[in-house]
């Protein structure tokens, strides 16, 4: 049996409620701070770029980052859960972002 794999898309918000950056998940990339949280929280294995990362990596100085919203959709269409992990709240929490929200 193959392990299914599922798109996941991060937006980040200024506090207007404008976009700021996008990022979505790979199984085949990573990213420095996808490695340097992953040895912050002790997870040093989730090497492979997760969404909520991509999007805080593509964030310019000047960027204040309010609001992130992670979203995950099942083949169906129907929304399924994207909350951040131990390693994506580390990096969200850096970033001084106030308000996460994800699909359930």
């Amino acid at each position: 049996m193959t392990k299914k794999r599922f798109n996941i898309v991060a937006t980040v918000y200024d506090k207007r409620g404008r976009k700021l950056t996008e990022g979505s998940n790979s199984y085949t990339k990573s990213h420095p701070l996808q490695a340097k949280f992953a040895v912050q929280v002790g997870l040093d294995d989730k090497v492979f770029l997760h969404a909520e990362i991509s999007a805080l990596s593509k964030l310019k100085k000047h960027h204040k980052p309010y609001r992130i919203v992670v979203e995950r959709y099942k083949e169906n269409g129907n929304p399924g859960l994207a909350r951040p992990c131990q390693v994506c709240e580390a990096a969200i929490e850096s970033h001084g972002i106030k308000i996460v929200e994800w699909t359930k």
